[in-house]
């Protein structure tokens, strides 16, 4: 027998007061009135003696009353049925929903998330007056609408109808832990468990392991497998990864990605259809065989579209694209989202005497030149130390003879705020200034001076062609994009100046990074300084140091270091669907407030949290898949985020129902309390509860009445006979 209020046995206590108060009614003296002192013996062995009789037998009835009442309230039970001596054992029942996207695919049976809320949906049916239920979704242990016992099944039955599927994976582990919260909060005697899922094998893959056992003796969990034995769904296409080759986005320019697709299946997909989507327009497609069970990389290409054909979104250029394949069994993972902006120019600052940046004028702002707009700005060297350089997005410093201490910390400041900074060395640059100033404050090492003879100039000896600068420039004898370099090769396409001097880094110990060497030397080497990026050029934007700025190699360079420069300012970021994501912000957008639109374009406001080391913008786990962009209040977007669902779910291999049992045995102190329940439609409250318990709180009110009632006709009798 146990006691479901154990803490009302404390009132036993208050069975000693009858028992008080017979002692104290022993003390006090009671006179006896008789005639003669003939009557005195034989009043002391009858009467006396009755007296004492019913004394002990109403005080043994009055300890019992309280005995028995108290007991009721403990609710004893037992785990035997006895039918018609006590009340049948109230349940707390926990249901345990899978609504992974795994849960999506149909069988024989119907759509697998449908058949999981009918097999809920019956469960409540068997449940009677006085039971609580509470509700846990597998794949969303977020909603803690229904973590709660509640008696409303109408409620609840139209909650269940409502579940959604979610994009996040399963994880048992982590809903037998949240559970068993839930059960050590019962009241009840009757503590059961049910675990409706189409027990995928990614349910298993859960950070929190450990030997705890997470219920006890008293509590029965029963096991509903989903979709077991069905071959439906076997057969399924999911784009797992995506891989985008392009990193300097421009209109009209090829964008690259490379997507990994998967077949789940037990037979070969052959002619599979991959499409490149742009804004959800289909602008590439390519077909491809697949082998059961493997998975192949397929490269796909299209151009980016102008700015001012993206509808809805010309002012910002977001550009939302996905990686599809056709149709199949479950449609969740037959897309992968990614994003890219086009970026408006630039706004440029060029540093340096003005006979000494025309080439580089010209390359940057061409239109400029025939009266058109231009975006770039040119200083004279003097006016650095003044020029407000939050005006610009990057910095072009051009032979510049010397840098002062607070030049270079209004350069880092201008870095911190995500700025760009492009240093050319030249003529008039003092070596051993800059390699103690500026080279040292932006980690890009030491420079040194090389002069070359005439006949035998200095040309490139190496490129690194897989770094962002020049990713997708560079093509091979067969007209392919290039792959990455290899170790002291040029590439025959690479049109190298001829240096006759250059102020190159040297490159043993170089801190910074190689992207152009010389023989002797780093000619142009990127280091990242906080939110920030630096170049560093190893001749000057003129004729003075060779042929360098009247190359295609000066164009391209200038060109794309721009964008690459600036990029910062709409970086993109991957995060799966669940996870919570943290933006880090650069100084400039520290302050201020944000607007986060969704896939569907909902916006939501959000503040930044400012801290000593900088500011962050805290998204919560985002439940829906698709790419949501930050933006500031004017519209420019700073952020884009790609959330695409977990690739595990697309790998629909489902354990076998004993296999799961042996899983969860793990956190029960006996397997014995694990049942399978095959045919969810048919089970019912008698059979799922025979032997379950039942209260005998009903017993010992009866007991209790008995007693009180034996207790007054006892107590009448005797005043009467008192009274005689």
């Amino acid at each position: 027998m146990q006691f479901l209020n154990p803490l009302v046995l404390l009132g036993l206590a208050a069975a000693s007061i009858p028992i008080l108060l017979h002692l104290f009614n022993l003390r006090k003296l009671q006179t006896v009135e008789f005639s003669t002192l003939a009557f005195l013996k034989e009043l002391q062995k009858t009467k006396i003696r009755k007296l004492k009789m019913t004394q002990l037998l109403l005080l043994l009835l009055r300890v019992l009353i309280v005995v028995f009442a108290v007991l009721a309230f403990a609710r004893p039970a037992v785990k035997t049925s006895f039918p018609g001596l006590g009340a049948r054992a109230k349940s707390s029942v926990v249901i345990i929903i899978d609504n992974s996207f795994s849960m999506e695919v149909a069988d024989e049976r119907g759509v697998r998330l449908k058949q999981a809320k009918d097999a809920a949906l019956n469960i409540i049916k068997t449940l009677g007056e006085g039971d609580e239920v509470a509700l846990v979704q597998m794949a969303d242990l977020s909603d803690k609408r229904f973590f709660e016992f509640t008696r409303d099944f109408g409620l609840l039955r139209e909650e269940i109808q409502k579940i959604p599927t979610s994009y996040t994976t399963a994880k048992l582990e982590s809903a037998l832990r949240l559970t068993s919260s839930i059960v050590s909060n019962s009241k009840n005697l009757n503590r059961e468990v049910f675990i409706i899922t189409d027990a995928q094998k990614n349910i298993l893959h859960d950070e929190q392991t450990d030997s705890l056992k997470l219920f006890n003796v008293s509590t029965a969990l029963y096991l509903i497998p989903i979709g077991v034995g069905s071959k439906a769904g076997e057969r399924n296409l999911s784009v797992d990864s995506l891989h985008l080759i392009t990193r300097i986005f421009e209109p009209s320019k090829p964008v690259e990605v490379e997507a990994r697709i998967r077949n789940s299946g037990a037979e070969a997909a052959q002619g599979v259809i991959v499409s490149l989507m742009m804004n959800s327009e289909r602008v590439a497609q390519r077909t491809v065989d697949i082998p059961a069970g493997e998975t192949r990389t397929i490269p796909i290409a299209a151009a980016a579209p102008e700015r001012s054909a993206i509808q809805g979104n010309a002012k910002n250029g977001l550009v939302k694209a996905s990686v599809e394949v056709e149709g199949d069994v479950l449609d969740a993972d037959n897309r992968r989202y990614f994003a890219f902006v086009l970026p408006e120019k630039p706004r440029i600052g060029i540093v340096g005497i003005s006979q000494e940046t025309n080439f580089l004028a010209l390359a940057l702002a061409p239109d400029a030149a025939i009266g058109g707009k231009s975006n770039v700005l040119q200083l004279p060297p003097e006016a650095l130390s003044a020029a407000n350089l939050n005006e610009f997005d990057a910095l072009y410093l051009v032979n510049l003879p010397r840098f002062s201490i607070s030049d270079i910390a209004r350069l880092q400041n201008f870095l911190q705020n995500g700025g760009g900074v492009f240093i050319f060395a030249g003529d008039k640059s003092d070596i051993a200034s800059y390699n103690s100033t500026i080279l040292s404050a932006f980690q890009l090492g030491q420079a040194v001076n090389k002069e070359y003879r005439a006949e035998q100039p200095a040309e490139f000896s190496f490129v690194d062609k897989s770094h962002p600068l020049f990713t997708g420039v560079f093509k091979t004898t067969s007209g392919q994009s290039s792959q990455a370099p290899q170790e002291g090769s040029t590439p025959r396409t690479v049109e190298s100046p001829k240096l006759l001097r250059a102020l190159p880094l040297i490159k043993d110990a170089l801190p910074s990074q190689a992207l152009i060497d010389l023989p002797d030397g780093v000619f142009l080497a990127e280091s990242k300084i906080s939110n920030g990026k630096v170049f560093y050029c190893a001749a000057p934007p003129t004729t003075n140091f060779g042929n360098f700025p009247i190359t295609g190699m000066f164009v391209t360079i200038v060109n794309r270091a721009a964008m690459y420069l600036t990029a910062t300012a709409t970086s993109s970021m991957e995060s799966t669907v669940g996870q919570p994501v943290n933006i880090l912000l650069s100084g400039k957008y520290a302050s201020g407030t944000f607007t986060v639109f969704d896939p569907n374009n909902t916006e939501s406001v959000r503040q930044p949290v400012v801290m000593p080391s900088g500011a962050s913008l805290a998204l919560e786990a985002l439940r829906q898949p698709g790419v949501y962009s930050v933006q500031t209040q004017d519209g420019k977007i700073i952020q884009t985020l790609s959330v695409n669902p977990p690739a595990s779910e697309s790998a629909i291999t489902l354990l076998m129902p004993d296999d799961l049992v042996k899983e969860i045995a793990k956190r029960v102190p006996k397997p014995e309390q694990i049942r399978v329940i095959e045919e969810y439609q048919n089970f019912n409250a008698d059979i799922l509860r025979a032997g379950a318990g039942t209260e005998l709180w009903k017993f010992f009110v009866m007991l209790a009445i008995l007693c009180a009632i034996a207790e007054m006709v006892i107590s009448r009798r005797a005043a009467a006979v008192s009274a005689e």
